[in-house]
């Protein structure tokens, strides 16, 4: 998602989760709270300012404002744990808005419209089209679907969510990013991010040893995906659950650079596309590695608590 400020990690560790530090990476401090709505929540930071929080032992699942403290249900959604990135097409105390969830392995899809009294669940056969991920540009929902990481408009049609492809500018071949040539990545990842100068973002992540990025801009109207050697005065904010941002460079955030976290880690890693190296900071020496959540969220979430 685009934003003009910098994002805040937030870190819910301690047991049950009930301990949460706010860590500021444009003048590097932290601030601890302790937000009760969070506590022993599986938490998925999405768009708008909102987060959808699922009970860890009730399963039940909600929408949350941390700025505004309003608080919408959502269906009962099974074993709410297995699933990533939560993607709203508006704010959902707007009339219409639909919420998308998608699970780690990106197989599973389930989605309904706000008000709604049960998710409409779909899965990927072999063979069948994996989303990855989905922003909303322009006016229109994009996604990155797999196998082959084309490009699609996401379409909520009653019942169904339709992903239809995007024709390169002949009409021959669907758009898609380039595969990485690196058979042996034991783990990827793909994400899709709105620029401070309003283009749009691929992302893709990959690991075999150690992480490695790869950036592509994405051209809707030339219908066309170029690979970027750099991003200049731009930053961009990756998390393996939830949402990902794209801001200037300002104060003391690198630029040309890729901030992201990994699973049961203290570390923030800094990636260096210039020469594709990577840097770690640790945030906070207090928290333990054993149960830690990270999540990027939107500066103004939390500046009121």
């Amino acid at each position: 998602m685009e934003t003009t400020n910098p994002p805040w990690l937030l870190v819910s560790h301690g047991k049950q989760y009930s301990k949460q530090i706010f860590y500021s990476v444009f003048d590097k401090r932290f601030h601890t709270r302790r937000v009760p709505d969070l506590r022993d929540k599986w938490v998925l930071a999405s768009t708008y300012g909102w987060l959808a929080t699922m009970d860890r032992d009730t399963a039940d699942c909600c929408l949350w404002n941390p700025a505004s403290m309003e608080k919408i249900d959502l269906p009962f959604l099974f074993r709410p744990f297995t699933y990533k990135r939560c993607f709203l097409s508006k704010p959902p105390n707007e009339p219409g808005c639909h919420v998308l969830f998608i699970s780690l392995d990106f197989s599973r899809r389930a989605f309904c419209q706000v008000g709604d009294e049960e998710f409409v669940l779909q899965s990927s056969q072999n063979g069948d089209i994996s989303l990855c991920a989905v922003v909303s540009f322009q006016g229109k929902i994009y996604g990155l679907a797999d196998p082959d990481y084309r490009i699609v408009t996401v379409h909520f049609v009653g019942k169904t969510l339709e992903l239809r492809p995007i024709f390169t500018e002949d009409g021959g071949q669907p758009l898609h990013i380039c595969r990485p040539s690196r058979p042996w990545m034991s783990y990827y990842d793909n994400y899709l991010i709105e620029s401070p100068c309003g283009e749009l973002l691929a992302v893709h992540k990959m690991f075999h040893n150690n992480y490695d990025f790869r950036v592509f801009r994405v051209d809707t109207n030339r219908k066309e995906c170029i690979e970027l050697e750099n991003i200049d005065n731009q930053a961009i904010f990756l998390s393996f659950m939830g949402t990902s941002f794209c801001c200037s460079s300002t104060g003391g955030i690198k630029s040309n650079s890729i901030y992201y976290t990994i699973p049961k880690s203290r570390n923030l890693h800094i990636y260096d596309l210039d020469d594709r190296s990577t840097t770690f900071l640790l945030p906070c020496h207090s928290v333990k590695r054993a149960q830690t959540s990270t999540h990027w969220i939107e500066h103004r979430s939390f500046t009121k608590m």
